[in-house]
């Protein structure tokens, strides 16, 4: 989707008075725990079409971000595809599939691990992690993201030391990709965990940029949005959340920090969801709700989806309990 920018002046981030129910983790029949926050539903081309909480209100879209930066690499000219491009807009695991695409990313563009400007991190995947002795930058979530960016940085003989940097020839191109798909103005700059720059986008914006790339409409959103659904596993991990949610259900679905969760359905709507405590437990069970009350995931689907990814209440390795849709959601 292609929108004309729309200076905001009155950008506010989302409060608990802006805030609806969610989700409710149950504990042996009694409530133990509650989670609040906002979520949009928007159709094809881009009218929200249901909302719960205050969709107006800004938020750091953290790494539901990264399907514009995947964008803005290819538009910048390092061309990737299939497991590569995916692994572009990724929040991966670690595993050793994972370091073995990332390394092959870099190698293609003259680069090493050391150049990745992402922090070393410990990977997600907790049996990759007892093979390591030490935090890795190859192994932190964004590593693909970042070599997407390197690969940019070569194409165009841009300074690869700087490319994170605001005014760095790569990040005005996200800059502008982000703009254009969301049809909101940059006004505000922040720092991502891995070091990138990270915008505030409100909630309508976000949707909206997200619903526009699955509308498959040019050649670059449309090789994205198809590789995402071919090589579920590499956006996220074999048995993790986004990656059951893309294969069981056909959507594309992308997780970040603090709560986000963003998913489209390709050729239809697409969710935003932000919970305001920043849990990431109720974001699938909160997205896929919505969409389900607007009828586009059958119930049956959710219900399979949820049974593989939701939050496990155990009790002595018993499971005693689980997580619901809050109130907001009904």
């Amino acid at each position: 989707m292609t929108g004309s920018t729309d200076v905001r002046t009155d950008r506010h981030p989302l409060t608990a008075a802006g805030s609806v129910e969610l989700a409710v983790l149950e504990r042996s029949g009694f409530d133990e725990s509650r989670h609040v926050g906002a979520g949009v539903v928007v159709d094809a081309s881009g009218t929200v079409i249901d909302s719960v909480g205050d969709i107006g209100a800004s938020i750091y879209p953290r790494s539901t971000m990264k399907p514009f930066q995947a964008l803005a690499v290819r538009r910048a000219g390092a061309v990737f595809h299939d497991a590569e491009l995916v692994l572009t807009t990724a929040s991966h695991a670690g595993t050793p599939s994972h370091q073995a695409v990332v390394q092959h990313m870099l190698e293609s563009f003259d680069h090493v691990e050391a150049d990745l400007g992402c922090p070393p991190d410990m990977p997600y995947d907790r049996a990759t992690g007892r093979t390591m002795t030490e935090p890795r930058r190859l192994t932190m979530n964004c590593s693909g993201k970042h070599a997407g960016m390197l690969a940019a940085c070569r194409v165009n003989g841009w300074d690869d030391a700087t490319y994170l940097d605001i005014d760095h020839p790569m990040q005005r191109i996200v800059r502008s990709t982000v703009e254009d798909a969301t049809g909101e103005t940059v006004d505000v700059v922040g720092i991502d965990g891995c070091g990138a720059p990270v915008f505030p986008l409100t909630l309508t914006g976000l949707a909206r940029g997200i619903a526009g790339l699955v509308q498959r409409a040019d050649a670059d959103s449309a090789e994205l949005t198809d590789a995402v659904l071919a090589n579920a596993w590499a956006i996220d991990g074999v048995g993790r959340a986004n990656t059951v949610t893309i294969e069981r259900l056909g959507l594309v679905a992308k997780l970040g920090a603090e709560g986000v969760m963003v998913m489209g359905k390709p050729g239809g709507a697409a969710v935003v969801v932000k919970v305001l405590d920043g849990a990431l437990r109720a974001g699938t069970l909160a997205a896929l709700t919505l969409l389900e009350r607007n009828g586009v995931v059958p119930a049956d689907g959710v219900a399979d989806v949820l049974a593989a990814t939701g939050e496990k209440v155990l009790g002595g390795g018993v499971r005693v309990g689980a997580i619901r849709p809050g109130a907001g959601l009904r």
